[in-house]
């Protein structure tokens, strides 16, 4: 049967039990705050009792138990959960990149603005109103020459504002891919060490933690998949490219990601959308310059200069590149009369300085239908083209914006679902502070008591009593 001290032994499981259970506690509280952390508990199940050797001697009523055992230090986590708040978290830091990158390209444009592109097509080609109305005016054809300069300016600006936007994207996306396989080689480490303290019999709990945020800063910058492994390692890839399998890393590239088409989500999802988007209206903004410098040029050449000689082209550009290049001739700032305001004379009239039918024709080209084959703006006007390309801009931004509540709202749901099942519950823990302050006092007392007894037993047989 049981010895003597069999009280003893009982109660230091019980002391040794709710200590380690005081210290899970305070490791708890500690961390209430730190990012990534998951709650831990102790798993404690009573000893084996204690078993006769010989059961037919014995006259006992049944087992007697022998204490409380620790299994083991409990991290609490849920797989599918986590798989819900990376891929919210996908989709939200996705709309977020693409909302960021989209609403500078509206504010490029900054329509509608009295400085804006649109404001200085309009005073452009109204100044050959002007001319039309006194073509041997110097100072109107100076006008048109300079509305011409503050034109291409405009279109300059908005084109290098663009470009600038176009850079910040390829610049934050090489940020993200360098992240990507740095965070992919540390959780490949994590992993080794999660498989040799597993295999030791050791919970890895903080092993997990850290790898877990690696996991969720991984789903914030690509659409990452996770497969759990029995060893406790994991696999993670984007689509069919793999980042981590086992102990292994493997890094990647934006050209790989995009040319496999894995890349769907997380910000670098999201900057290679916006990027998509902001390459098409450079490519309608350059349209609408070559449309202007085309047309403009064409009208100069079928007309005829204040000295009635052919006029010469008013604008430059390089082609591929219009809207960053284009600028007034150098003729026309050093020769405003070379300006072709008159149209060339059908006989028996002839050349009249005073004529400006053909400046009155360059006028109406901002709200002429291209006709022209070729022309990049064919069956439109170049109002009409450029006004299109904002709004596509303006309505591209707030879809995106719209986009981002949306993916906050379910980011949110299941970020807060998950903390309430793997998170500290300051509350939860001072509970179980008391709770294991009590099971200490009460062991210690169960020690006492036993020693009570035994220190009586004793005295009794000592005293022959």
């Amino acid at each position: 049967m049981p010895g003597t001290f069999f009280g003893i032994t009982i109660g230091q499981t019980g002391l040794a039990a709710a200590q380690l259970g005081q210290e899970i506690t305070g490791q708890n509280i500690a961390n209430a705050g730190t990012a990534g952390y998951s709650v831990q508990s102790l798993d404690q199940v009573a000893s084996d009792p204690y078993t006769p050797a010989d059961r037919s001697t014995m006259l006992m009523p049944g087992l007697i138990g022998t204490g409380v055992s620790i299994r083991s230090i409990q991290r609490a986590s849920d797989q599918f959960l986590d798989g819900q708040v990376r891929d919210a978290n996908a989709n939200l830091q996705g709309q977020m990149a693409q909302s960021g990158a989209l609403k500078q390209v509206d504010q490029v444009f900054g329509e509608p603005s009295a400085t804006g592109l649109n404001a200085a097509l309009t005073s452009f080609f109204n100044s050959f109103h002007d001319v039309a109305n006194a073509p041997e005016n110097a100072g109107n054809r100076v006008a048109a020459v300079q509305q011409g300069a503050a034109l291409s300016y405009t279109f300059q600006t908005v084109s290098h504002g663009l470009a600038s936007v176009a850079s910040s994207i390829a610049g934050q996306s090489a940020s993200a891919i360098q992240s990507i396989n740095s965070d992919s080689a540390q959780v490949a480490a994590l992993n080794l060490s999660i498989k040799i303290s597993t295999r030791n019999g050791q919970p890895p709990n903080d092993l997990l933690d850290q790898r877990g945020v690696l996991l969720d800063k991984l789903s914030g910058l690509a659409n990452i998949t996770v497969q759990n492994n029995a060893d406790g390692s994991v696999n993670v890839a984007i689509g069919s490219t793999a980042l981590v399998f086992g102990n292994d890393s493997f890094a990647t590239s934006l050209p790989s990601l995009t040319a496999s088409g894995n890349l769907k989500g997380g910000a670098l999802g999201g900057l290679q959308a916006a990027s998509v988007q902001v390459s098409a209206a450079q490519s309608q903004l350059h349209a609408a310059a070559a449309s202007v410098v085309s047309q403009v040029n064409a009208a100069q050449a079928s007309g005829l200069d204040l000295n009635g000689n052919p006029g010469t082209p008013f604008f430059t550009a390089t082609a591929g590149n219009e809207a960053g290049t284009i600028a007034v001739s150098a003729d026309l700032i050093a020769n405003p009369a070379h300006l072709a305001a008159a149209s060339v004379p059908v006989p028996p009239e002839t050349f009249g300085a005073g004529d400006g039918s053909n400046a009155q024709v360059i006028a109406k080209l901002l709200t002429k239908t291209v006709t022209t084959a070729g022309d990049p703006l064919v069956d439109q006007t170049i109002q009409s083209f450029y006004q299109q390309t904002v709004s596509t801009a303006g309505g591209e931004a707030a879809a995106a914006l719209a986009g981002v509540g949306t993916a906050q709202a379910g980011y949110t749901q299941f970020s807060n679902q998950r903390a309430s099942e793997t998170g500290v519950s300051t509350d939860t823990e001072l509970a179980n502070m008391m709770k294991y302050q009590r099971a200490y006092q009460a062991s210690a007392r169960v020690i006492t008591t036993a020693d009570d007894m035994i220190g009586t037993l004793i005295n009794n047989l000592f005293s022959g009593n």
